[in-house]
């Protein structure tokens, strides 16, 4: 089959959109971790290592994407601190990160949503961005991140950490301005799909070259996959 990276014809692998590592901190000792849909009627499916497609890229690519998996799960899972709070008060609103490397972290988030965009997997099927498929291709081909404004990336965490949950990525809009919104193991991930600017209030949010990297803190009673998560660790709690 034609790799859809590499163009050529391959034999093609397991490739996991968003990484395992991040389904692997989800397991609670020999609890599988379940993905849930925002639709109405679909019900939750377990997942021991995430949703694959094996019918998208071949070995070579997928690992070239690893490299950028491997430093995105260990910044954001494996080295992720709580000394990097935020405070108003004694309210926590943020989390700041101070080290980074820009180019390694935005091409994951953007190969990210170009994996989800060319998936068949039921899973991603919301993720629908057009034109912006092939951009965001040659933009991984060339390990190009573009700049801080091209596919502007905020990231927020839900403020409950028992919130490990995944729901399934779909399209959304802040002030108009289209956006896709993808869940990572507590963090919800925005990437701007949209020539024009971020709206004012994530303009300032957004990953950029320098930092910090400031991370929103959102309250899991606001939006409506807040509350969908919410009644999910409520069900949990329950059933103990």
């Amino acid at each position: 089959m034609i790799c859809k990276l590499c163009n050529e014809e391959k034999i093609l692998v397991k490739a996991h959109i968003i990484p395992e590592g991040f389904f692997r901190s989800l397991r609670h000792g020999s609890i599988v971790p379940e993905i849930h849909s925002n639709t109405k009627g679909v019900f939750p499916k377990r997942s021991p290592i995430g949703v694959y497609d094996k019918n998208i890229l071949c070995e070579k690519c997928d690992k070239y994407l690893g490299l950028w998996d491997e430093y995105a799960q260990k910044l954001l899972i494996q080295n992720f601190s709580e000394s990097n709070s935020v405070y108003n008060g004694s309210t926590k609103v943020a989390y700041q990160i101070n080290s980074y490397d820009y180019k390694k972290l935005k091409l994951f988030f953007l190969s990210l949503l170009w994996r989800a965009s060319i998936s068949s997997q039921p899973f991603f099927k919301k993720i629908q961005i057009g034109a912006h498929e092939n951009i965001l291709k040659e933009m991984i081909r060339n390990s190009n991140p573009g700049d801080p404004y091209d596919y502007t990336v905020s990231l927020a965490k839900f403020s409950n950490p028992r919130i490990k949950e995944m729901l399934d990525p779909h399209t959304t809009r802040f002030s108009g301005i289209n956006y896709c919104q993808i869940y990572l193991t507590g963090f919800v991930l925005y990437i701007k799909t949209d020539k024009r600017k971020p709206p004012a209030f994530l303009e300032e949010l957004c990953l950029k070259r320098d930092p910090p990297f400031w991370i929103i803190l959102r309250d899991i009673n606001e939006g409506k996959d807040g509350k969908i998560l919410k009644d999910i660790v409520l069900k949990a709690i329950q059933k103990k």
